[in-house]
């Protein structure tokens, strides 16, 4: 059985040789280490450093070049099932300005701007500053009305990596492009955006339904591309619950995540949807009252049980990651990986439905053979009918 057959019988809840195994994402201080030389993947402070710099200096060509080539590399070196791929940077890319050493600012045309900070040190990423949350709910009512004026159009250059990825290995892994417009929040925002579920509804309904349809234009153009499966990436929660409170969730952002879900049933392809945190407060919603195919990350740290949550929703969603990324990839030895690996597919296996990945992804403090040993013990022990 090819990647690709296995990854979707896994998605649509059917056993297959074994269970698949993948990551969501993959960032480049292990990739680089894993294939021996520096590959431009990943969401790490240090590489999206150098994205803006490229970006800015007007080299957006020979980014996405790299970026195309790599991840594809890394994905097919690692033998993975699935590979996930999303819209990259258009032909007249919006170019960020440098005003300290890693810290940058993205101006829109309408005048609002986002602050980021890329820590070198824990390669990480921070919107730490915004014209929104200088502004408060008058900037956020502002920028949520020219946002909303913009056409929305998805320029061909922006599905190179995905048209790149399909042509290279496409029928041979499971090609699945990520977008998500459910939750459509900057970090330094947050609290103005939460705010405003209570004061000003209005704004945030309409920022949804746009950021919404924005996300299944690219759906429908990535499936046009020959993708084959969807994920949507944005986080609702944090390790002890959910943004919201379950009412706003059901009135504000379930609408949102089923309308992507039937974007892609309309189309014939599945939709994962991915979360970090504790979403126990909205489970049923999160999973029956959406409709999703599947549920990306499931964080054991944050209180997600695989084995309950496979005993009560199993009939209805495939399961993708829930090894621990927080301790047991990051300091644990390479046999305590493996128990958590096999731990996890005796609880999670049967009947199909299970990708075995991390709980968020391979971020830079994984230990290489420690995902090494994540996808070998994975491949050796999932068999079934063994």
């Amino acid at each position: 059985m090819n990647p690709r057959d296995r990854a979707l019988n896994m998605i649509y809840l059917e056993e297959a040789d074994r269970v698949a195994v993948s990551e969501y994402d993959i960032n480049s201080p292990v990739a680089s280490a894993l294939i021996g030389r520096e590959l431009m993947v990943g969401y790490g402070g240090r590489f999206m450093d150098l994205c803006y710099r490229m970006i800015y200096e007007g080299r957006r060509n020979e980014l996405v070049g790299r970026m195309k080539i790599d991840r594809v590399e890394l994905y097919s070196k690692l033998d993975l099932d699935i590979i996930t791929v999303r819209p990259v940077w258009g032909r007249n890319p919006v170019k960020p300005k440098p005003i300290a050493p890693y810290e940058w600012i993205v101006e829109d045309p309408e005048g609002h701007w986002f602050r980021y900070r890329f820590d070198p040190e824990y390669d990480s990423i921070s919107q730490i500053d915004s014209s929104i949350a200088k502004g408060g709910l008058h900037a956020f009512e502002d920028y949520v009305d020219k946002l909303c004026e913009e056409p929305i159009e998805v320029e061909a250059e922006e599905l190179e990596l995905v048209e790149y990825t399909v042509k290279t290995v496409g029928g041979r892994m499971l090609v699945m492009g990520d977008i998500d417009g459910s939750f459509p929040v900057g970090g330094s925002w947050l609290h103005i955006f939460l705010k405003a579920l209570y004061t000003d509804p209005y704004s945030v309904k309409k920022l949804i339904n746009y950021t919404t349809r924005r996300a299944i234009a690219y759906i429908d153009a990535m499936v046009d591309s020959g993708v084959e499966a969807i994920s949507g990436g944005a986080d609702i929660a944090y390790r002890h619950g959910p943004y919201m409170n379950p009412k706003h969730f059901r009135e504000f952002i379930m609408p949102s995540i089923k309308a992507h879900v039937d974007a892609c049933h309309r189309r014939g392809v599945p939709f994962l949807k991915h979360t970090d945190g504790n979403i126990n407060p909205i489970i049923d919603d999160f999973i029956v009252g959406t409709g999703i195919d599947g549920y990306l990350a499931i964080e054991p740290r944050a209180g997600m049980d695989i084995a309950k949550l496979k005993e009560a929703y199993g009939d209805r969603i495939c399961f993708f990651g829930n090894i621990d990324c927080a301790y047991t990839l990051v300091y644990g030895f390479e046999d305590d990986v493996r128990r958590e690996v096999r731990r996890l597919i005796d609880v999670a296996a049967h009947g199909g439905g299970l990708i075995v990945g991390s709980s968020n992804s391979v971020h830079s403090f994984v230990k290489p053979a420690n995902f090494l040993a994540m996808i070998k013990e994975a491949k050796r022990y999932g068999i079934y009918h063994r």
